[in-house]
């Protein structure tokens, strides 16, 4: 190999040691970088206690997902909200399940008739489970005051208004009468598999459960048996 050919095989490793030495200082770099501007969250356990346990017996049989908005505000009639209102507007999105509590169910509700027939009567059908998705739901806006400390108790208290208007709409949109059609779909589905030819279900007897939304007429209190016939 000549000379120049040396140096120059001398200068292209230099410089590509320089560049990668380089690269490593700029990836390092970099990295500190982000790490001194990226925003970290951590979420420590502090206690998780068990504080009660229940024998549950309940069918779960409807459910619905509902969105609610609303907004809460706290305000003073002699001083403008820009100095020392808080005002907190939350998009909450949440599930509401409906069905019967089977452990209400007593052994005078259920008999045999004298073609066979069996009749049951079912306990009312009722909201078992509502709850917000935390990961829909969310603070749109929040307005706090020039000379005001923000509220950390607001976003609690919308959040318990918005889970009680969730669970009010599914009760207006019909979410127990479906939810007691569907328990006598499945009960009576289930009674055909231990071989009860038929089933009816006795509702002239039953009271609406949620005073704020009466059930429908297909399932309310003047409503006719419902008689299930079994497989031919």
């Amino acid at each position: 190999m000549s000379r120049r050919s040396l140096w120059l095989a001398i200068a292209v490793a230099t410089l590509l040691v320089f560049g990668a030495v380089a690269w490593l200082i700029w990836r390092d770099t970099t990295r500190r970088v982000e790490a001194l501007t990226t925003r970290r969250e951590q979420i420590v356990p502090l206690a998780t206690v068990v504080t009660r346990i229940r024998d549950l017996s309940r069918l779960e049989t409807a459910t619905m997902h509902v969105v609610h908005v609303s907004t809460i505000t706290q305000s003073y009639k002699l001083i403008p909200d820009a100095i020392a209102g808080d005002e907190l507007t939350f998009f909450a999105a949440g599930d509401v399940i409906a069905g019967v509590d089977l452990a209400q169910l007593r052994e005078s509700d259920v008999r045999r008739e004298a073609d066979g027939t069996l009749v049951m009567r079912l306990p009312p059908p009722m909201v078992l489970v509502t709850r917000l998705d935390n990961r829909e739901s969310r603070v749109i806006t929040r307005k706090t005051g020039l000379l005001r400390r923000a509220d950390v108790g607001l976003e609690g208290r919308v959040r318990q208004y918005a889970e009680g208007g969730i669970r009010s709409e599914a009760v207006r949109r019909g979410i127990l009468p479906l939810a007691a059609r569907n328990a006598e779909a499945k009960l009576a589905a289930f009674l055909h598999t231990l071989g009860a030819t038929r089933v009816r279900f006795d509702n002239t007897a039953m009271p609406a459960s949620d005073a704020t939304t009466p059930m429908s007429p297909a399932s309310g209190p003047n409503a006719p048996p419902v008689t299930m016939p079994g497989p031919n």
